[in-house]
């Protein structure tokens, strides 16, 4: 089924053990997404964290500080993290599904032990650059379409990478992983549930060919 949304309505809307999919086409509409995302996090109390790959760990600071995210004292107090990619995800060129999910509960306990719930997002396109797609859908399979870790989570995708390095047969699989995804629009936030989208729902609304 296909929702269009606007985009405060549907952060709102997003619960505790949501493993949902962000797919967007530009920096600035996958920042306003994200951004609000963690901002939303705080301001309802939970320990957050971004992991960034297109950009690095200052950009991303500098670009929350333009949103109205008091990073200083967020990072002071422990509740904000940001990490890059080659610090989370890929260690020694190595990416391993396992570890990094024993990373998030250790993280989880870190939060829970502040009275804090855990909220986080991942850009993705590092799995995509340094060839570990297989990795990264075992990672995405594994963490289950509902999270077994109390925490919402966002796995962004960007689309310019995804279709220039010839992936987008991956595309589904990618939604199949997740209990829904959105795609950025320009009227808003366009949501797919798994068990209603077919792949011809995802080519109409992308104009390719999967």
């Amino acid at each position: 089924m296909v929702v269009v949304q606007k985009l405060d309505a549907l952060i709102q809307n997003i619960q505790s053990t949501d493993h949902a999919a962000l797919f967007y086409e530009t920096q600035e509409s996958k920042r306003n997404f994200l951004f609000k995302f963690i901002a939303n996090g705080l301001l309802r109390n939970k320990g957050c964290m971004y992991i960034c790959s297109e950009e690095t760990p200052e950009q991303i600071r500098h670009g929350m500080v333009s949103y109205g995210i008091n990073i200083e004292d967020e990072e002071r107090a422990g509740k904000l993290i940001i990490f890059s990619c080659d610090e989370f995800y890929i260690e020694k060129g190595r990416a391993e599904p396992i570890k990094i999910i024993a990373m998030w509960n250790d993280i989880y306990e870190q939060f829970e032990e502040k009275g804090w719930g855990m909220r986080v997002t991942g850009e993705t396109s590092c799995f995509f650059k340094h060839n570990h797609v297989r990795e990264l859908l075992r990672y995405e399979y594994a963490l289950h379409r509902i999270l077994t870790i109390p925490m919402d989570a966002i796995c962004a995708f960007d689309l310019k990478t995804i279709v220039e390095m010839g992936y987008t047969d991956l595309i589904m699989p990618i939604i199949r992983a997740h209990g829904y995804a959105f795609f950025t629009g320009p009227s808003g936030i366009i949501r797919l549930e798994p068990e209603n989208v077919e792949d011809t729902d995802v080519e109409k609304l992308l104009d390719i060919k999967i």
